[in-house]
């Protein structure tokens, strides 16, 4: 079960200042300037720094606050100078309500309806613009600039609630969102039937590639990878009559020699689940991704999306809508 909403304020309001989120969303929307020096078979090449798990990402705000300009402003553009920018992409897995209160990874890979509502209206208000992976990359090799406050949206595995929840919601928000799908689930239970990857790929959603049975690649020998990396492009493409050309490593886990495998079958890029928000041309085949989870508030989402906090005025908002609807007897959730 999820936490009451007053719990959730309670806990955000406490555990995180305003303060150290606005930082968290200047820092995320520098542009980093580093000269390429790479060559273009260095796509595929490791990046052996170390960053943060995403439960340290608030923590590492330590850049002063920065004003935000005022959101009625007409967005200014962003160049992306050198061979990296930083665009976070988050990574989400289910829209749902989790009612098992044993299913603990369930419960961490849940986002409420309710509550991805309430992130897209404010990613909405705070100025953030979603964009597609082939929008960063033409920005990344100076073919033009990026919106400002730009954010990538993706969600794993294809479950159908990506079809009946996030792309109707994300549709009236007038955003575009990648679905990395599982191939060989298509029309099981749970999970998208053919005509629901074909609905959401004509509302304007991408749909990616998620492999073919959501096998840990690196487990596996390099013949079967490379057979659940090809299979699933060839599926989805048969399915989709347009190319697919995003790939998305199930649980995160990719080697450099997976990279090039994906590289040689024609995709254009590859997401982790390595955590951080600076991508790099370089490493176009190992991107980097921050999750959200059912722990999240829309505090701690704006700090992920790199936008700025929600005024007090609508924090208030919140809070007296919240707690009008606030049950009598003490609530305790069931994790």
């Amino acid at each position: 079960m999820h936490a009451h909403p007053t719990s959730k304020i309670r806990r955000a309001l406490t555990a995180v200042s305003l303060t150290a989120l606005c930082a968290a969303s200047a820092a995320l929307t520098t542009v980093v300037v580093r000269p390429s020096t790479t060559a273009p078979a260095a796509a595929i090449a490791v990046d052996s720094s170390t960053f943060a798990p995403p439960s340290q990402a608030l923590e590492s705000a330590a850049p002063p606050p920065a004003a935000a300009p005022p959101l009625a402003a007409p967005p200014a553009l962003v160049s992306a100078v050198g061979s990296c920018v930083q665009v976070p992409i988050l990574v989400y897995h289910y829209i749902r309500i989790n009612t098992n209160p044993a299913d603990h990874l369930g419960y961490e890979l849940s986002v409420t309806p309710n509550e991805f509502r309430e992130q897209m209206d404010w990613l909405r208000q705070a100025g953030g613009h979603p964009i597609t992976f082939a929008q960063l990359f033409d920005a990344l090799r100076g073919a033009h600039a990026l919106p400002s406050r730009p954010v990538l949206l993706t969600f794993d595995d294809g479950y159908d609630n990506f079809a009946t929840v996030a792309a109707p919601d994300l549709a009236h928000e007038g955003f575009v969102a990648t679905a990395y799908v599982v191939s060989g689930f298509i029309g099981r239970p749970y999970y998208m039937s053919a005509a629901q990857v074909r609905q959401v790929a004509s509302m304007g959603m991408v749909i990616g590639a998620h492999t073919v049975h959501h096998l840990r690649l690196t487990a596996l020998p390099p013949q079967a990878a490379a057979i659940e990396i090809k299979a699933s492009k060839l599926a989805l493409e048969q399915l989709l009559g347009r190319p697919v050309s995003d790939f998305a490593y199930p649980y995160g886990s990719w080697s450099p020699a997976l990279a090039a495998m994906v590289a040689q079958d024609g995709f254009n890029d590859a997401t982790t689940l390595d955590y951080g928000a600076t991508q790099c041309l370089a490493q176009a085949f190992s991107m980097r991704r921050i999750r959200v989870t059912g722990d999240d508030t829309v505090w701690s989402f704006a700090a992920k999306a790199g936008v700025a906090a929600p005024p007090v005025n609508w924090v208030d908002a919140q809070l007296r809508a919240f707690l009008s609807s606030a049950p009598s007897a003490p609530y305790t959730r069931a994790r």
